[in-house]
């Protein structure tokens, strides 16, 4: 369910989803988000609201300097950084309120140099090495120890590092393959009117026609990406096994999980 956010497009509660034994997620208890560093006082009321308890920072360390989240008195902010660094560069605070969005992503993708896809597609891969997968062991780790409140987690754009945190913990709950799809592709409508409008300021500006073409695929999502995460779980006869072998979750852990979650 969408969450309504002034300084964060991105957002929305992860619960209602139907499981593979006829429960449901719980309401209130687990939010995917872009990052909070613009939020406003209303913002801020909306979260409280929620009765947010922890916010997952999946951010680097260097991004997290330049747009650090807004603190809202009374949430514990963790840090987990998913990948060690990134190769691009940090938007800063000044950067969002002094330039239109679309000239930022504009800057962003043409630092690929028409090899956007090819970027995404090994950012992908390295959020599921044996790196990436502790990080997220940690994520779900923190998420099984919250019994009470709900869990806000989030990157920059709450769409690739949060979309593989959301793709692992929905797939332990036993939402449907289809359902967790769905959800993951649901970034790219509140991100579709930025894209437009950096498509166009890209052609105003006489861009190549590849970087154009990298836009979406740079500044969305796409289910190839979602496909590397399913195709490495596929390798398994089960999601159990997957889990156990990948993330040494093991079967009680998956009930006390479903037993915080659902309802």
């Amino acid at each position: 369910m969408k969450i309504y956010l002034e300084g964060c497009k991105n957002a929305r509660d992860l619960g209602g989803f139907l499981t593979k034994d006829k429960k449901r997620i719980k309401f209130k208890r687990i939010l995917r988000t872009g990052n909070l560093s613009l939020l406003t006082e209303r913002d801020v009321e909306i979260l409280r609201s929620y009765d947010l308890k922890k916010v997952i920072d999946m951010r680097t360390q260097t991004v997290i300097n330049a747009t650090p989240n807004v603190q809202i008195d009374g949430v514990e902010y963790i840090h987990i950084p998913i990948v060690r660094e990134l190769d691009t560069k940090p938007v800063s605070k000044n950067d969002y309120s002094s330039r239109p969005i679309a000239e930022i992503l504009l800057d962003f993708c043409l630092d690929f140099n028409g090899h956007g896809i090819e970027w995404m597609i090994n950012f992908y891969n390295d959020l599921i090495s044996p790196y990436g997968l502790s990080k997220y062991k940690i994520f779900l780790d923190i998420l099984k120890e919250n019994v009470e409140g709900s869990v806000a987690f989030h990157c920059t754009a709450g769409k690739d590092r949060t979309g593989v945190g959301a793709i692992l913990l929905l797939t332990l709950l036993g939402v449907s393959r289809e359902d967790i799809l769905n959800d993951y592709l649901k970034t790219n409508e509140s991100v579709c009117d930025d894209i437009q409008k950096t498509v166009a300021l890209a052609k105003e500006r006489g861009v190549d026609d590849i970087t154009v073409h990298d836009i979406p695929y740079l500044n969305g999502v796409d289910k190839m990406y979602a496909q590397i995460v399913f195709s490495l779980i596929d390798n398994y006869s089960n999601v159990e096994e997957f889990f156990l072998d990948k993330m040494g979750i093991d079967e009680q852990y998956i009930k006390d999980f479903k037993s915080n979650y659902l309802e």
